[in-house]
């Protein structure tokens, strides 16, 4: 087993700059601001984007994929109530968010980059742990955090959405 600065030293050099990326957004994310509705969703994007990209990198994408969607419609909720706490307001003259800062996206876009680092690093010291039926669908599984990120997503839009409506949103 290789020891932990094997392991950083023989990362790519492209993973530091993505973490470091990864690490702005959520620290951006812990101040209240404006933004348009698609910077929002860029950290939940690239959730659902890795995790994708984890089901076409399985040995069997079909099982992978199985994981993944059982992992999204058991997380999905729990995301959606992540979204819950988070005041948040559409300015309907030019279609901004006003937001409040929070922990979510930092610890969200952490989990991402944590997550399919320790999967590469697993598959790279271990590589016949590919074609391991339980790995497979793990590796599908960490859909969950695309769910966390789409469900939290999804509950600041809408409640967004219903700020400008006159009768409440159900």
């Amino acid at each position: 087993m290789p020891s932990f600065l094997q392991i950083v030293a023989n990362t790519p050099l492209w993973v530091w700059p993505l973490m470091a990326f990864v690490l702005w957004l959520g620290l951006q994310g812990l101040r209240p601001r404006i933004i348009p509705w698609w910077r929002l969703a860029i950290l939940p994007m690239v959730g659902l984007a890795t995790s994708l990209a984890g089901i076409a990198q399985s040995a069997h994408p079909a099982w992978a994929a199985t994981g993944w969607a059982l992992a999204l419609l058991a997380f999905l909720p729990l995301g959606w109530t992540f979204g819950q706490g988070r005041p948040v307001r559409l300015h309907p003259e030019d279609a901004k968010l006003e937001i409040a800062g929070g922990w979510f996206a930092l610890v969200f876009g952490v989990s991402i980059f944590a997550v399919r680092y320790a999967m590469g690093v697993l598959f790279g010291v271990l590589p016949a742990l590919r074609g391991e039926p339980f790995w497979i669908c793990f590796s599908g599984a960490v859909g969950m955090i695309a769910a966390i990120g789409i469900g939290w997503l999804a509950n600041l839009l809408w409640r967004a959405r219903c700020s400008t409506l006159v009768a409440p949103c159900a």
